[in-house]
């Protein structure tokens, strides 16, 4: 496993690690660079390899942060850190440790030091802008003036929604009514149908004898005017998203693409309809599960939508009530 407590260390050298908003934007550089030069080799990561090194990185920076604490930088960045770091799910035997190929070790490396050179890169620019004089450097020294604070970040909507690149499947705790159930569910369709309750904010699985495996959703505006008969016409695992040029302009989102992966607004996995415009996927917000929100179409808790995933097949019915 790389050292990224060694790694992140050297940057917090630099003068400004005292300020917790630069402290936050290494931080949050690391983490998407890692993802995306994993996912960038010739041979990409598996979801497994990017969530095992995730984890170790917010580790280090766990360590890091509670280490500046007691050095006297103060805690800004710490609630940051509880937010962002990955817990990784239990389920089943252990598995073996991770042994990573040496494309992996090249790709890590190299991520590792992007950080660093970007943490040097962005203090000697900003060195430059604000270094004051000797005299009222002196001043600061007898008299310290709080931080200013940090730089906004990307927003979150009002409906819940969390930014592109922010992981909340953490928080994935469900009320009872909206976790994936059997059900009694009486309907003229095939078993093997799935039929979108948008009003309640439930999608069935029809199952032989009366009964239907029910799961909790999300319905963004998206698929407001979704109705009807459709078919799956598409899957995908882990799938890139990419902003839209509402939510940029709402700076709800920056520009560009954002690879498969925690994090990511599409989830786990994708099934896109036969519209080519509506799709059912997973979701970094399970909060938002059982509500309607701005953007997006059929959302679903990224476990859920995985379990759906492997029951349908391309092809299959989707009644949208």
């Amino acid at each position: 496993m790389v050292d990224y407590y060694a790694i992140l260390a050297k940057a917090m050298n630099a003068p400004e690690a005292a300020d917790a908003g630069w402290r936050r934007d290494i931080y949050a550089r690391a983490r998407q660079m890692l993802v995306a030069r994993l996912q960038g080799r010739r041979s990409p990561a598996t979801p497994a390899e990017i969530r095992t090194e995730r984890a170790a990185l917010d580790t280090a920076i766990a360590r890091l942060e509670s280490e500046l604490s007691r050095d006297g930088f103060g805690a800004g960045a710490r609630d940051d850190i509880a937010e962002r770091t990955y817990v990784a799910p239990q389920r089943g035997p252990i598995a073996k440790p991770l042994q990573l190929s040496s494309t992996t070790w090249v790709a890590v490396a190299c991520a590792a030091a992007a950080v660093i050179a970007a943490g040097y890169v962005y203090w000697i620019q900003h060195a430059r802008k604000v270094a004051p004089s000797k005299a009222v450097a002196s001043q600061q020294r007898a008299a310290p003036t709080p931080a200013a604070p940090a730089a906004p970040v990307v927003a979150t909507t009002k409906d819940g929604d969390l930014p592109p690149g922010v992981d909340g499947t953490a928080d994935a705790d469900l009320a009872y009514v909206f976790r994936r159930q059997s059900t009694f569910y009486r309907t003229l369709q095939p078993p093997g149908t799935v039929i979108v309750d948008k009003l309640q904010h439930f999608l069935y699985l029809i199952q032989p004898n009366n009964v239907a495996v029910r799961y909790g959703i999300g319905v963004g505006e998206d698929c407001v005017d979704l109705a009807g008969l459709r078919r799956i016409a598409g899957k995908a695992e882990w799938p890139a998203w990419e902003a839209t040029q509402d939510m940029i302009k709402r700076r709800l989102a920056k520009p560009g693409t954002l690879p498969g992966g925690p994090g990511n607004p599409l989830g786990a996995r994708a099934l896109e309809l036969d519209d080519h415009a509506s799709r059912i996927n997973g979701t970094n917000a399970p909060k938002t599960i059982g509500t309607s929100v701005v953007f997006g179409c059929i959302r679903m808790v990224n476990d859920d939508v995985a379990d759906l995933y492997n029951r349908v097949q391309v092809g299959t019915s989707v009644v949208v009530n």
